[in-house]
């Protein structure tokens, strides 16, 4: 299987790119978007990892190279919680429905 590896942080990229390769995957690591979609274009990666926080944006990345490669998938650092990932991969606050009423509340008006 051909892989392509878009992560950012080397250490990381090395690491996974070495157990992919112990499990017989052929790897490709890229570091920004640019390497990422000419990659793509003269390849045929049967698999694609972006990390969701790749600079220029994961998910906007990962989109764009679905359109060449037939599976992708975004990956993400251990400890986060899901409303920690979703807020930092949207550029908004994420929260559960059972919570949207404490959002409205009014707020006290500062007087000066």
């Amino acid at each position: 299987m051909l892989v392509l590896l878009v992560d950012s942080d080397k250490r990381c990229a090395r690491t996974m790119a070495r157990l992919l390769r112990s499990q017989g995957s052929r790897v490709q690591v890229c570091q920004t978007r640019a390497q990422a979609v000419s990659a793509v274009r003269r390849k045929p990666f049967d698999l694609a990892i972006v990390d969701i926080f790749a600079a220029g944006g994961g998910v906007e990345l990962a989109r764009e190279i679905a359109h060449y490669v037939p599976r992708v998938v975004l990956s993400l650092g251990m400890g986060m919680k899901q409303e920690e990932v979703l807020e930092a991969a949207l550029g908004f606050p994420v929260h559960r429905k059972a919570m949207l009423p404490a959002l409205v509340t009014p707020h006290p008006i500062a007087r000066h």
